[in-house]
């Protein structure tokens, strides 16, 4: 941690003081994007992914009526939830100045992931729908004798990627960043 003019920045030395700026107003916070990114990175995912899984879905000559519904409406859940959180961080984007942001905390001022309440509840819910899909399916698909073992490592590396992806988006969720020291009594 540096400090200017009394201020201790938790960024390091980057940051200095600009003129107009009044000491103690304000301290930096990181960019949208590095507030965001774990969140996007969900979104993508799921999309992504997801996509890829419908194609391969209606490719499948095998797959006909009750067993392709239930995959697709499983894929398009994804698809559309993933959707709507990289709709939440474009909100958020445009929503970005820090002011209407952020909340007023016993430390000082804090602001959090850079999307709006909805798109933190839908990130909430994505992450966890993700984790809860991919365990159930990945331990299916392990003990599944019907795979074989190239089948069984690639569906594994996406299982662990999922979840460490789902993982970073709600662990970006709870990160808060000080904006602003707590106002000085006397």
């Amino acid at each position: 941690m540096s400090g200017v003019g009394g201020l201790i920045s938790p960024y390091g030395t980057g940051w200095r003081y600009r003129p107009g700026m009044s000491p103690g107003s304000s301290l930096p916070i990181p960019g949208w994007w590095h507030r965001t990114w774990p969140i996007v990175g969900l979104g993508v995912l799921s999309v992504a992914m997801w996509t890829g899984r419908i194609r391969n879905i209606l490719g499948d000559e095998s797959l006909h009526g009750t067993g392709e519904a239930v995959r697709l409406v499983l894929a398009l859940s994804f698809v559309v939830a993933g959707v709507a959180v990289l709709a939440a961080c474009s909100v958020g984007y445009r929503g970005r100045n820090w002011r209407s942001a952020a909340r007023r905390d016993p430390d000082g001022w804090q602001t959090g992931p850079g999307v709006p309440s909805w798109g933190a509840t839908l990130t909430l819910v994505l992450a966890g729908w993700t984790i809860a899909v991919w365990t159930v399916q990945g331990i299916g698909i392990l003990l599944d004798p019907n795979h074989d073992a190239g089948f069984k490592a690639i569906h594994t590396f996406l299982m662990v990627g999922s979840l460490v992806v789902a993982g970073t988006a709600l662990w970006g969720l709870r990160r808060s960043w000080p904006v602003a020291p707590p106002a000085r009594v006397g």
